[in-house]
């Protein structure tokens, strides 16, 4: 017995599926059974509920839970852009998925929302292999709130090995004061302490000055509803209309 793979005319063959969904339109609908629609722009792919299921546990859930979404065979997504959407859906039909600088963290955020595992990993190592100064403190920041302790750990690895450039930038003052403690405990040598002090001086006269634009920005707005309270009851009093 003899076994024989094609897998890249299989790829090409679904992706050519979902990609020429509009021609020939009136024959696709009897393809397709579910209509996913990017809200931004009300841009709409169909698709299949069969491929959706075996390549999301998202999806294998919602449709499982014969929610409204399954009743009206139709998901509408207000938190994706159209061309991030098209090309998850391209990869659920071809297995094949472009990741660059400029869709990584989109490409993360959607899949670790909708459940896509390996999509979670693919972007996940494209972003710590390409960590730079001037991303890494956002990128710091979303590891946090998305309880990715991998990136953020691999964050902090590439500030503690760039410490000495990373320090000069004004991306060293966007630091949260969790962040600096925590590079601070760190086993490294970093860099000369009288530096470090002074570099710590001058995080903590930024971070002031901020809290200070801040305060006065707060007090600004209480004076002008103060005083358009003021200006209010002048009105009413005497009757100004």
């Amino acid at each position: 017995m003899e076994t024989y793979l094609n897998l890249e005319k299989l790829s090409n063959d679904l992706k050519n599926l979902f990609q020429n969904q509009n021609e020939n339109e009136k024959e696709n609908e009897n393809y397709f059974d579910f209509e996913i629609i990017c809200e931004q722009n009300q841009i709409s792919f169909k698709t299949h509920k069969s491929i959706l299921s075996s390549r999301s546990e998202y999806f294998k859930s919602l449709f499982n839970s014969k929610m409204k979404e399954y009743q009206e065979n139709k998901l509408i997504l207000k938190d994706v852009s159209s061309s991030i959407l098209f090309s998850i859906l391209n990869y659920f039909y071809s297995g094949k998925i472009e990741i660059n600088s400029e869709n990584a963290i989109e490409i993360l955020i959607f899949s670790s929302k909708y459940l896509i595992d390996e999509l979670i990993e693919f972007s996940l190592n494209f972003i710590k292999k390409n960590l730079q100064i001037e991303t890494v403190i956002d990128i710091l920041k979303l590891s946090e709130s998305m309880n990715l302790n991998q990136l953020l750990e691999s964050c902090y690895q590439f500030i503690y090995q760039n410490f000495e450039k990373f320090i000069k930038t004004s991306f060293f003052l966007e630091l949260e004061e969790n962040h600096l403690n925590s590079i601070l405990l760190n086993d490294y040598n970093l860099i000369d302490e009288f530096e470090l002090f002074q570099s710590i001086i001058k995080w903590g006269k930024h971070k002031s000055n901020i809290n200070q634009e801040k305060q006065n920005q707060k007090l600004e707005k209480e004076e002008k509803e103060k005083l358009q309270d003021q200006i209010s009851n002048i009105i009413d009093k005497n009757q100004i209309y």
